[in-house]
């Protein structure tokens, strides 16, 4: 069958789930000269067949008739039919599977077109002529030649002829003679069949394998060990594949076997085996082995069988190699080798032949440069490319030896190194064997052939394996299980014991009287010479287990007298038990006693407490002879009766349980909790109003991480109001739900007169109080909510006074932190100052000196001096982001001693060059720091980012365990998150999910809606090694803070995650999916306002682009063939979906005449634009822009639909400055100073633009210009030559250097966007000269 004709190596691909994705096939050795001959009794490939009994439309369509009438198909001995395979059926199964399997109808018919063209080529047959030899029958030519898209003497040419020399002007050609003629057709022949063979498996691959899978299993299927009557080439090169594949199988055995001895730390006699190398190097170890004389012989072009075999027996037949065997007559041809299935004979006929598979030069130029046959063309110059590539890796290798001219290539030399390859690929892998025996040769159910059988035992190697085995000890036993279940065999198990199970079997053993020369004791497992052992164990335990039988027997007839015995004893201990019962009566009396007077204190405590709530009530029903009577019935409820207490039932602080953990403050009484975390969550539309005094409003509500905000709505979440609940006070009455603040985000100690005033006002009409209207139709709602403010109240409380563990640099690890008082992390002098909220109330505040103490429950207080006796205020850090100022301070003269010290501006006292200030920003409000001394300064930031990033644990505001991450076409996936997911994980998590082929084009952007990022930028690329969570959400809980202040929900679009295409160094999307985000992408990009052009009018044709585009996808069949015309006024309100988001932005201020004008004009100019790109004839001018340049060079090519509009678009746009492009921030040094830029790369070129929200193009380089670039300590030298100008006529040269720790991923982005501009520009050269010789070739007709 074909399956034995060439092996097969699956790679099975597997989920983490173990749910096969897919396959990847790998095919070695394939059996070329089968296609041109084959043994009696056997029959070429099937397809062959199969074509030639396909159905007429299919044979008509590639020229091909019965079989019979084809060489290839019909040679001497060939078997016409095969009872297992039915060629009409198989075919039918065959052409539909193509399909099904990725190929087009187009790529079939070409499939059978080029085997059509090799059965064809077979009848092609050569006679003696005026020079060298010519074809037989000319019409058979022309019909190959016609399927080769060639002329047929350009065919007859390159069979017949072969050019000798080198250079062009000393080449010549040589005529060959019929017979090498017709190995020239031979190889010809072979290798179309065999690229044939690679495109179809190339091309299942791509089908149904995957790229990402999780794991693969992979499985060898290759052809068997064969001796038949007459065994030629092809049985050579199959029987030395199962050598090879034999050496590693007993290799591998026998290493198994050895290394449980050595794992096992068994002493053991080794068993030796008999290696057949011997054999293997005969037939493929150079200089000297029978492949390659025979290459020797297929060099010189004039070698035949006969020397080749009188060769052979010359070298190979002495007493060196013993697995050669030279033949008793010396008139046989043949020759025999001893294999290690038993010896072979060999017979040397058609060896010569077979073994050659060198295509000339002439027909290697006839397949890649005169066919016209695309996919031949294609399928030959891929598999030149291939053989290139790997004779240059294996010349680069053994480089350092010298090298020489390349030897020609023969089926041998082919063989073997595929072969090496498929060797390499199995020592690498964990291998496993599946012996596969056929009972008979009939295929019929019952019959037995025991000689076939024993042949394929042999064949297999499984013998010399059995062997192996039977040489040691081959019964084994877990040495747990064994002793467990045979333990019950010692006389003496009190002797057994011992510190491990394998002293413990060993001592086992010897009490059993086992021979020690027929066992080993190894680490997990016992080995054992033979079964006896263990039959003569299984009786000594059967006659133990019947002596314990008996024993149990004994105990159960005891049984009734037992129980006899104990109704005695119970009896006895009853009348005991009721002689101790008075003296239990006795104190019970005592404790009831006790309970009394427990219950007595316990009425005392209710009435205290329902007394008190009586005297908060405000119920008018509740008289005083009312409250003596509920009083009285809690106090004596036997004389005044049962009553009720009816307590309010307000709710008690929630409260954590301690753990106790010993300390190393040698306090056994200290107690340690653990971190407390939010669980309150609450929302929703309330009528609410802003102190007592102010306009009732429906507003949204939010409750979450202990912050109650109000926003305006919630879409929007434009927050109006915050409260800290940790301060806050919630009282209820009959009309509403008051939360009162009780303490700002920023406590300052003030006079007493402003602070009367501000508790006043504050509750009124200030922001200090929150009120919200109980609805008499949901009362519910109010409780709800009443409810839930306490709990968060509680928790809020809990959190705030939690203290955290901070450790800064060179301090010890972790250590409980005492949670009855907060520790002090760092304390000292500092000048402090809060702006005002106008300029003229800033700059009458001045700086004052104070005394900060940073606590580790979050608490940063300040006092007037070191003692800390009068707190001046306190800020919960948790609320708040850090941030330098970098600004020159001045101080004022201070008198030693003095508390109050103040900055002033510059110029009035005089200038402290090492001041630095430092502020601490919670939306609108601003906490100013300074000190004189940069070095107080930088070791209070150091420890306030240590403690803020250590205090936001405490209430975060972005989830920790799942983050979204948006495409460009606004779809968002949710990804789980741990602490060490990176930005590389997120990418390949994305690019798995939506099934995007190359993960290092994509990349992942985070996009703020303000500007924050470094160098004030509102987005920026993600590096691949960045912690998400301890990075990434850190910066943005940061920025938050700075933003947005205390609130308790962010809005979605502040913070965001965008998967991106950072790289576009395949220009077109290999799929439909990536396709659609690429063109969501450049769409974007040009709304946004990241594509610039000089031209605007490329705006326009891409909007034209982008419009025909969506048409053209909403069409049907039928509507897409007709014409489309847009007119006038059509597309003003659809504009604002293709045109950049600034032009309409800078329209909404303007008058709306001058709007609608502006409009209009914008319509008028991209309906011309769609008529001109779509229907008229584009004329090619110095001024084209770029967008019409490649519109016309694709209506050239292809018709203009919805796929040719997405990829022209995506075309232009990526290779503008900010488009599909990888973008980092470096510095750029220049002679005079260092200027902090964005680096964009991308297919466009390196451009360089000035940081910000919209990044300045400062200057851009295309790869003409791009000379050279090196990255060498985080520096990246760009060499750049500019061209002669109107100012020079002299090329300029130039060196630039940026400083950036991505230097070297910029330097390898570079070098692939370089090799690609390389290789489109090859390209287009060799389609300019192949348009050339056309031209050419017509002028000559």
């Amino acid at each position: 069958n074909n399956s034995s004709r060439f092996g097969k190596h699956f790679d099975m691909q597997f989920s983490e789930n173990g749910v096969i994705l897919g396959a990847f096939t790998s095919v070695y050795l394939l059996e070329k000269p089968r296609i041109t001959a084959h043994l009696e009794g056997e029959r070429n490939y099937h397809v062959f067949y199969m074509l030639c009994k396909a159905p007429p439309t299919v044979r008509g369509s590639i020229s091909l008739t019965k079989w019979q009438d084809y060489k290839i198909c019909n040679q001497k001995g060939t078997v016409a039919e095969v009872t297992t395979w039915n060629d009409n059926q198989e075919f039918e199964d065959m052409h539909a599977a193509l399909l099904k399997l990725g190929f087009s109808e187009e790529q079939r018919l070409e499939m059978y077109t080029l085997l059509a063209f090799v059965l064809h080529l077979g009848n092609v047959d050569f006679k003696p002529g005026k020079e060298g030899s010519e074809v037989k029958d000319p019409k058979q030519l022309d019909v190959c030649a016609q399927m080769m898209q060639v002329s047929a003497k350009q065919l007859s040419d390159a069979i017949t002829f072969r050019t000798m020399g080198g250079g062009k002007l000393s080449t010549y050609k040589v005529p060959l003679e019929p017979r090498a003629a017709t190995a020239v057709r031979n190889s010809l022949a072979m290798h179309v069949y065999n690229l044939v063979f690679d495109w179809a498996v190339q091309v299942i691959n791509e089908y149904i394998s995957v790229y990402n899978a999780f794991t693969c299993v992979g499985i060898l299927d290759i052809f068997g060990f064969e001796n038949f009557t007459i065994n030629s080439f092809p049985q050579l090169c199959i029987n030395f594949t199962n050598e090879s594949l034999h050496n590693l199988f007993i290799e591998h055995v026998f290493k198994l076997e050895q290394e449980v001895y050595v794992k096992e730390e068994v002493e053991w006699n080794f068993v030796s085996y008999e290696d057949n190398q011997p054999i293997i190097d005969l037939i493929v170890k150079r200089p000297t082995c029978i492949l390659s004389l025979l290459d020797e012989a297929c060099k010189t072009g004039s070698g035949k069988d006969q020397n080749v075999l009188e060769n052979y027996h010359a070298t190979f037949g002495t007493a060196k190699y013993k697995a050669y065997i030279k033949p008793k007559k010396s008139s046989d041809r043949t020759f025999v080798l001893n294999h290690y299935a038993g010896e072979v004979v060999y017979t040397i006929e058609g060896w010569v032949e077979k073994n050659k598979d060198e295509l000339s030069p002439d027909v290697t130029g006839l397949l890649e440069i005169h066919s016209n046959f695309e996919k031949l063309k294609e399928l030959a110059h891929n598999d030149t490319q291939k053989k290139m590539d790997a004779a240059e890796a294996k010349t680069s290798k053994r480089r350092g030896g010298g090298g020489g001219a390349a030897s020609k290539k023969t089926v041998g030399k082919t063989f073997s190194e595929s072969l090496a390859t498929l060797m390499e690929k199995l020592r690498a892998t964990e291998h496993h064997y599946i012996r596969c025996l056929k009972p008979n040769q009939s295929l019929k159910a019952g019959d037995w052939d025991a000689d076939f059988m024993f042949k394929q035992l042999a064949y297999s190697g499984t013998l010399e394996v059995t062997q192996i085995r039977k040489a040691g000890l081959n019964v084994r036993r877990p040495l747990k299980h064994f002793y467990q279940y045979y333990k019950v065999c010692s006389d003496d198990p009190g002797a057994l014991r011992a510190g491990t199970v394998t002293k413990r079997t060993e001592l086992l053993l010897r009490q059993l009287g086992v021979d020690e020369n027929k066992y080993r004791v190894g680490k997990t497992l016992l080995f054992l010479l033979n079964y006896e052992i263990l039959d003569e164990l299984d009786r000594i335990r059967e006659l133990r287990i019947v002596e314990y039988v008996v024993v149990l027997q004994s105990f159960f007839r005891m049984f009734g007298d037992y129980r006899r015995y104990r109704i005695t004893m119970r009896a006895i201990t009853r009348l005991q038990g009721f002689c101790k019962s008075w003296e239990i009566r006795r104190a019970y009396l005592e404790v009831r006693a006790a309970s009394r007077l427990l219950q007595r204190a316990t009425r005392v405590y209710l009435a205290h407490q329902k007394l008190i709530d009586m005297k908060d009530s405000e119920d008018p029903n509740l008289t005083p002879e009312k409250k003596r009577e509920a009083l009285l019935k809690i106090l004596y409820p036997e004389k005044h009766g049962q009553g009720r207490v009816g307590l309010s039932g307000r709710r008690r602080p929630l409260r954590l349980k301690p753990v106790r953990v010993a300390g190393d403050d040698g306090d056994e009484e200290a107690e340690y909790l653990e971190m407390p975390k939010f669980a309150v969550f609450h929302e929703g539309y309330v009528n609410v109003k802003i102190g007592q005094m102010g306009r009732l409003e429906r507003r949204y509500l939010s409750l979450k991480q202990g912050t109650l905000t109000m926003y305006q709505d919630h879409e929007s979440l434009e927050a109006l109001l915050s409260y800290n609940m940790a301060v806050c006070k919630v009282s209820m009455d009959e009309n509403n739900l008051n939360v009162t603040r009780q303490q700002k985000l920023y406590m300052h100690k003030v006079r007493s007169m402003r602070e009367a005033y501000r508790r006043v006002k504050g509750p009124l009409w200030g922001t200090d109080c929150l009120v919200i209207q109980r609805d008499p139709n949901a009362k519910d709602v109010t409780s709800v909510w009443q409810d839930k403010f306490d709990e968060s109240i509680n928790e809020s409380k809990l959190v705030d006074a939690y203290k955290m563990q901070v450790n800064l640099e060179g301090e010890d690890e972790d250590k409980p932190v005492n949670q009855k008082v907060a520790s002090i992390i760092k304390e000292g002098y500092l000048r402090k100052k809060k702006p005002g909220n106008s300029a003229v109330q800033d700059m009458k505040r001045s700086w004052e000196r104070r005394y900060f103490v940073l606590y580790n429950d979050g608490k940063l207080r300040y006092y007037d001096s070191r003692a800390k006796t009068d707190e001046k205020g306190s800020l919960d850090l948790r609320f708040f982001a850090l941030k330098e100022i970098d600004e020159d301070l001045e101080v004022d003269e201070e008198e030693e001693g003095g508390e109050k010290q103040s900055l002033k501006v510059q110029g009035q006292f005089f200038r402290i060059m090492k001041g630095k200030q430092f502020a601490l920003y919670s939306g609108k409000h601003i906490f100013y720091m300074a000190s004189p001394e940069r070095e107080v300064c930088d070791e209070w930031i150091s420890t306030l980012q240590t403690t803020l990033a250590i205090l936001y644990q405490k209430s975060p505001l972005f989830n920790q365990e799942f983050i979204r991450v948006y495409m460009m076409d606004s779809t968002f996936t949710t990804m789980p998150l741990t602490e060490f997911t990176k930005v590389r994980d997120v990418v390949r998590f994305m690019c798995k999910k939506h099934v995007l082929n190359n993960e290092t084009e994509w990349g992942l952007v985070e996009v703020w809606d303000h500007p924050g990022i470094n160098g004030n930028m509102t987005e920026r690329k993600l590096p691949g090694d960045e912690l998400i969570l301890d990075q990434t959400i850190l910066a943005w809980e940061r920025a938050a803070r700075k933003k947005f202040g205390i609130v308790s929900v962010v809005p979605h679009t502040a913070f965001k995650f965008v998967m991106r295409k950072v790289t576009s160094l395949l220009p077109q999307a290999r799929t439909k999916k990536e396709q659609t985000l690429e063109f969501c992408q450049a769409l974007a990009d040009v709304k946004d306002g990241r594509f610039t052009s000089p031209d605007v009018t490329e705006t326009f044709d891409l909007a034209a682009l982008a419009i025909f585009r969506d048409l053209k996808e909403g069409m049907s069949e039928a509507e897409q063939e007709e014409e489309l015309v847009l007119e006038e006024g059509q597309l003003t309100a659809q504009l604002h979906h293709y045109l950049p988001n600034h032009w309409f932005k800078a329209l909404a201020n303007k008058r709306a005449p001058v709007r609608e004008q502006q409009l209009e004009e914008w319509d008028r100019k991209v309906v011309t634009a769609f008529n001109e790109l779509t229907r008229s004839e584009l004329v090619d001018s110095e001024s084209m822009s770029e967008v019409r340049r490649i519109v016309q060079s694709f209506r050239l090519e292809t018709e203009l639909n919805s796929i040719a509009a997405t990829r022209m678009y995506i075309e232009r746009v990526r290779i503008a400055p900010l488009c599909f492009s990888a973008q980092y921030i470096a510095e750029m040094w220049s002679v005079d100073k260092i200027l902090k830029v964005l680096v964009v790369i991308n297919a466009g070129g390196f451009h360089v633009h000035r940081l910000g929200p919209s990044p300045v193009l400062i200057s851009t380089f295309n790869f003409d210009t791009l000379v050279s670039w090196q990255s060498m300590n985080d520096m990246l030298v760009i060499n750049i030559i500019y061209a002669p100008n109107k100012m020079s006529d002299q090329k300029r040269r130039e060196k630039l250097r940026f400083l950036t720790r991505e230097s070297v991923h910029m330097r390898s982005l570079l070098s692939k966007y370089a090799e690609v501009v390389l290789a489109n520009l090859v390209k287009r050269m060799r389609e300019r000269e192949a348009m050339q010789r056309q031209l050419d070739d017509d002028d000559d007709i």
